[in-house]
């Protein structure tokens, strides 16, 4: 019975999804080494937490197109949406989303509740971060991602990343208690090239092996490159120079805002 419920439920929040392969609306290659991979759908995950009410995990479910698990959500009232799935959080955990009103029995917050950055404690350890106040959450979203809430000025809160920026939004931007889950995606390896192309990605090909038409460096007979300045296909030069900006990395660990 429990089955046959999900899978009504699931129709609801499933859409199709297609992909263009690098190619435009002419069916003219402009984005090298992208393919269309598998037959994907796009599950709508809810980023707009302000419900007020409990919820009860019931199902984790693997999402094709991040690289973090989602969970399904049934509150209180009835409702039912997907959330990225905490760190730390099972089948049956009971989460909270919304501001921490007086006549609402809270209690001890846990991993997997939805505050206000005004309603958060200092040093707390975030994710799922709003940009700006009701847009939904679109920063710190992907796999083993968050950030730390290391303090508030008037109207702004400010996190710590990983990276050592630091970050202003609004205190009325809403995030999530905890990492996001799959901490160790990092281990993950493709090990095949068919996996490679399930994902959406194609082989990359020599500029030499290439026809004339297609970039600076095809044509010719042979296998010998020619005597030139290395360069994409699209005519830039993009060797033996540095890819990092330096003029960013002196800034790296200064102060700055997301509009």
């Amino acid at each position: 019975m429990l089955t046959y419920f999900f899978s009504k439920i699931n129709l609801k929040f499933i859409l199709g999804k297609c992909f263009s392969g690098g190619r435009n609306f002419l069916g003219r290659i402009c984005i090298q080494g992208r393919g269309c991979g598998n037959k994907r759908y796009y599950r709508k995950v809810n980023f707009f937490r302000r419900l007020n009410l409990f919820g009860v995990l019931c199902k984790i479910i693997y999402d094709s197109n991040r690289t973090a698990s989602i969970v399904f959500v049934l509150y209180d009232n009835g409702l039912s949406c997907y959330n990225i799935l905490i760190e730390g959080l099972s089948i049956g955990s009971k989460i909270y989303s919304g501001y921490n009103f007086s006549n609402v029995n809270v209690g001890n917050v846990n991993i997997g509740w939805s505050f206000p950055f005004s309603d958060m404690k200092l040093f707390s350890v975030v994710s799922c971060v709003e940009n700006k106040p009701f847009i939904g959450a679109n920063l710190i979203r992907a796999a083993s991602t968050s950030v730390i809430l290391i303090g508030k000025i008037e109207d702004k809160a400010i996190l710590k990343l990983k990276s050592g920026w630091i970050l202003y939004v609004s205190v009325k931007s809403f995030s999530t208690y905890g990492i996001v889950s799959k901490n160790q995606i990092f281990l993950n390896d493709f090990l095949k090239a068919g996996k490679m192309r399930a994902f959406g990605f194609k082989s990359k090909v020599r500029g030499v092996a290439k026809n004339p038409c297609d970039h600076p460096h095809g044509g010719g007979n042979g296998k010998k490159s020619k005597l030139t300045i290395p360069v994409n296909f699209l005519g830039r030069f993009y060797k033996w120079r540095h890819t990092n900006n330096t003029k960013k990395e002196r800034l790296k660990r200064k102060f700055f805002k997301i509009n």
